[in-house]
């Protein structure tokens, strides 16, 4: 690997999963073997972009509901204080929970009848996303064969395992990252995205996920905490996540 660029490039493209080139009809109806999503489901996290992203699926007709997951966590203030800086969602910032925030994008930002779009407003991470999802589904009766998940990027690989964990055999999960992020020889990320993470967040997230991914006493798999099963991390991303790691002690907090 011949730059911390390089290392952080080939983490990224673990985490950020995209089953398909773009997210519209003829994509998911290919993916689908003809059919359409009964799904977009969306976890929360910091990012109105996130829920922009799920809000143009649904408006391109590519799934039938509208799934926001997420309660209060250590992401909400950030999320309220971006929609608050944001003149399209500035009135819609004091809902208490993510999902709700998102529910206020969709309807507010987006004209999206508050009828299809279901909500959990409960969970504090991935696992309660994903067993909250479940839950809310059975409860109203819709389909899990077919499901469209969305998460922050970087957090869209292990927001599928958790998905994939709590839903039936069945279902079949078309992940999408959001957009893509990239960063310049300085490790500022650089996705196009104004303000989504300084220097230091966006490398704890990096270096945090490629951790929690992992199956040991530390991890997220079934020799850790059990909350994911077992991920195959390839050798190539485990040599980047050191480069990183060792170069970069001030981004430690979250791994």
């Amino acid at each position: 690997m011949d730059s911390y660029r390089d290392a952080v490039r080939t983490i990224m493209d673990f985490l950020c999963l995209r089953d398909v080139e773009r997210l519209d009809r003829a994509c998911v109806e290919r993916y689908f073997d003809g059919k359409r999503a009964d799904v977009i489901v969306v976890f929360g996290n910091d990012l109105p972009q996130v829920a922009e992203t799920g809000c143009r699926a649904w408006i391109e007709g590519i799934g039938t509901w509208l799934l926001f997951c997420g309660g209060v966590g250590h992401s909400t203030a950030i999320l309220r204080e971006r929609m608050r800086r944001d003149p399209r969602y500035e009135r819609y910032s004091e809902k208490e929970s993510e999902a709700e925030l998102f529910a206020e994008i969709a309807v507010h930002g987006y004209g999206i009848p508050r009828e299809r779009i279901l909500l959990d407003t409960t969970s504090a991470n991935s696992g309660e996303n994903a067993r909250n999802a479940r839950r809310i589904l059975d409860k109203h009766k819709i389909s899990k064969e077919r499901l469209i998940l969305m998460q922050d990027p970087l957090m869209q690989r292990r927001s599928y395992m958790s998905l994939k964990r709590a839903m039936p055999d069945t279902c079949r999960i078309l992940n999408f990252a959001p957009f893509l992020p990239d960063c310049d020889e300085d490790l500022n990320p650089i996705s196009g995205q104004d303000g989504v993470w300084n220097r230091d967040r966006f490398l704890e997230l990096l270096l945090g996920e490629i951790r929690r991914l992992r199956d040991d006493e530390r991890g997220y798999g079934p020799k850790g905490t059990g909350f994911i099963e077992h991920v195959d991390i390839p050798e190539q991303v485990e040599t980047a996540w050191n480069i990183l790691y060792k170069s970069n002690m001030a981004s430690h907090g979250r791994c």
